[in-house]
């Protein structure tokens, strides 16, 4: 019997993108079906493909191990009853598949002594035709016997230890691992779900689930009619699935989707990479976390409003609490002197956003290149970080280019992606010159000549007025279409 997977479990098992395997199926590689792969198919592209999770193999090793605290466990395995209730939904859906087994097994034993009994009585040209069904109909039972059917039994397995949800009407599919919740889950997955406060008391998060079993995980001050429970309604920021879901639940996709929120939080952290960048780290409460896409900005104000300033995010929109910013420092704008001055640890700040439309949709069609100058890495960064969440690029390469004191302030993470990722570029680069426009170009234009195929690609440019004009420039002379492009000016406009 063929056994079916989606695209994301697909995916995990052959250790690929979703990405490379939506372009094999688009190419015609890959068979698919009504967005399943069959398991014999997949193992025809992608030959080295074990039916095991691995990692989950791994983390049970390695939890066996004495020397691990209770802290990696809860981490790596779903909460116990979560656990059992999985193990008791694949132990039915076992018993279930042994009756059928068994109830085939004796409709096979019947038919093939019906067909020896036609065999002898019926006349020589009828039991040509009865003989070539039975021998074919024995040779597919062989042909399963012998293992090539290729049970998959890391499929049963991965359903256990990491759920998949699948999200309607966008079909949107993601995997629920550890003690994660669904809205958890989907968040790490770089989708923006509707919620609010993902504690518990809003209600925002309330979706139907169609098909398939919960368990609340965490308590909720949010009460549910019995209306809606009779209906199928939870908070998906309280459950954990028990079997795989399928949940009728919105996904934003473009900004305006998204409402403006007004946030008080408090400053975390202040660093300073460098002599003249700052890194601002923001928490905002447990019962309101920013909602937002990645690669947008929000305005901060201080000092009770009476100091403000634009700034992007350069943080992954799964991390939605703790919220980062890149400044170059600027003693002519008030802002910017007074987070280098004055701010400190613990201050109050008040987050509005997201705003901006420099994002990038769910099902990226081209390579992405990024372009970016000095802290216009900032944007960049949350961009590439909502992309590596998503598991959809297949090629990303990023052009840092610095040109003053700022400096490439995150290269070792910048350094560690295209260590860690195989079809992701980082070339940083540096202009001398920095008052000469030409300079900017050339740089551009160097780092450019080594990505190459500079007409299929999309490009991601932030940075300061004078670096997006010489970097359109140069796309604009290698004949880049402005469709393909997408500007974030920093700092970005009031």
């Amino acid at each position: 019997m063929d056994q079916w997977l989606s695209v994301i479990r697909a995916a995990r098992f052959a250790g690929v993108t979703r990405g490379e395997l939506q372009a094999r199926i688009k190419c015609g590689d890959l068979p698919s079906f009504d967005g399943m792969i069959r398991v014999e198919d997949l193992l025809k592209v992608y030959p080295t493909t074990r039916l095991e999770d691995e990692r989950t193999l791994e983390r049970l090793d390695r939890i066996k191990a004495a020397a691990l605290g209770t802290d990696i466990v809860r981490r790596s395995l779903p909460e116990p009853e979560v656990l059992a209730r999985r193990l008791s939904a694949l132990g039915h859906r076992f018993n279930r598949v042994q009756q059928q087994a068994e109830h085939y097994a004796g409709v096979l034993e019947a038919l093939e002594s019906h067909l020896r009994h036609l065999e002898r009585t019926c006349s020589e040209a009828a039991c040509s035709v009865v003989r070539d069904i039975k021998l074919r109909m024995q040779s597919m039972l062989h042909h399963e016997q012998d293992g090539s059917g290729a049970p998959a039994e890391g499929v049963s397995w991965l359903s256990v230890m990491a759920p998949q949800v699948r999200l309607l009407p966008s079909n949107h599919e993601f995997l629920v691992e550890g003690t994660d919740t669904v809205l958890q889950a989907a968040l790490r997955a770089g989708l923006s779900i509707r919620y609010g406060c993902s504690d518990g008391h809003c209600g925002e998060c309330k979706a139907r689930i169609v098909s398939g079993e919960v368990r609340e995980v965490h308590p909720h001050g949010y009460e549910l009619s019995a209306a809606e429970k009779a209906q199928g309604h939870a908070l998906m920021c309280a459950v954990s699935p028990v079997t795989d879901l399928v949940v009728e639940m919105d996904v934003a996709r473009t900004p305006e989707q998204i409402p403006v929120q007004s946030i008080d939080a408090r400053v975390r952290a202040i660093e300073h990479p460098g002599a003249h960048v700052l890194v601002l780290r923001v928490r905002t409460p447990g019962t309101h976390r920013l909602r937002f896409l990645g690669g947008q900005y929000v305005r901060l104000s201080l000092d009770g409003g009476q100091v403000r300033g634009m700034a992007s995010l350069a943080n992954c929109p799964c991390d939605d609490r703790n919220l980062v910013f890149h400044l170059a420092e600027d003693r002519d704008d008030p802002f910017t002197a007074h987070c280098f001055k004055r701010l400190r640890e613990g201050d109050e700040i008040h987050v509005e956003g997201p705003l901006g439309d420099f994002v990038i949709g769910d099902e990226i069609e081209r390579p992405l290149v990024f372009l970016a100058c000095d802290t216009g890495f900032a944007p960049i960064k949350s961009l590439i970080e909502h992309v590596i969440a998503l598991d959809v690029a297949h090629t990303m390469d990023l052009i840092w280019v610095s040109g003053g004191s700022v400096g490439h302030y995150e290269d070792n993470l910048c350094r560690s992606w295209d260590d860690a990722l195989d079809d992701f570029h980082y070339r940083p680069g540096r202009v001398g010159a920095v008052g000469d426009p030409g300079a900017w170009r050339a740089a551009i234009a160097g780092s450019l000549a080594r990505v190459g195929d500079a007409l299929g690609r999309d490009y991601y440019i932030a940075g300061p007025t004078h670096f997006i004009e010489a970097a359109t420039d140069v796309l604009g002379r290698l004949g880049v279409p402005e469709a393909h492009l997408r500007i974030q000016r920093i700092p970005p406009p009031a």
